[in-house]
């Protein structure tokens, strides 16, 4: 459930995710979690490049990294950032919103986070995809 009295919004687990997002973004959208596919773990870092609408994970677990959906295409021209929250920790649950085309492919990626320290709620970055078909990009998270 999401906690709203506070001066940022805050989820007690990473399904306030979908909510928040639900939210965040005012058209519908498919959410879908972000796991590690080695140690099936939900915490990562994250880096993000907003302006080339990139992300990148690594699993606080077993320490392997992903660059999810398009980012790989993109990601040499990046200048990465990584994801902190106020509190200062570096670790957070992520899930993947797609907004869809009227004939059902992908129009906007929306990146939803969650600080598992404090529970703090929000979205590093979000891009809109200029291509067909995007089944590719939607199986690689």
């Amino acid at each position: 459930m999401i906690d709203k009295t506070k001066k940022y919004w805050t989820g007690s687990n990473e399904n306030d995710i979908d909510e928040w997002l639900k939210l965040y973004v005012e058209n519908e959208i498919d959410i879908k979690p972000v796991i590690c596919n080695d140690c099936h773990n939900i915490e990562f870092e994250i880096k993000v490049d907003q302006d080339e609408g990139a992300i990148q994970v690594k699993c606080t677990k077993c320490g392997k990294s992903k660059l999810l959906l398009n980012s790989e295409e993109v990601w040499e021209f990046c200048e990465p950032k990584q994801g902190k929250c106020s509190c200062k920790s570096k670790k957070f649950n992520v899930r993947v919103g797609f907004q869809r085309r009227l004939n059902g492919v992908v129009k906007w990626v929306y990146i939803g986070n969650r600080c598992t320290k404090c529970g703090t709620l929000g979205s590093f970055v979000d891009w809109k995809i200029d291509f067909e078909p995007t089944n590719e990009i939607e199986k690689n998270i």
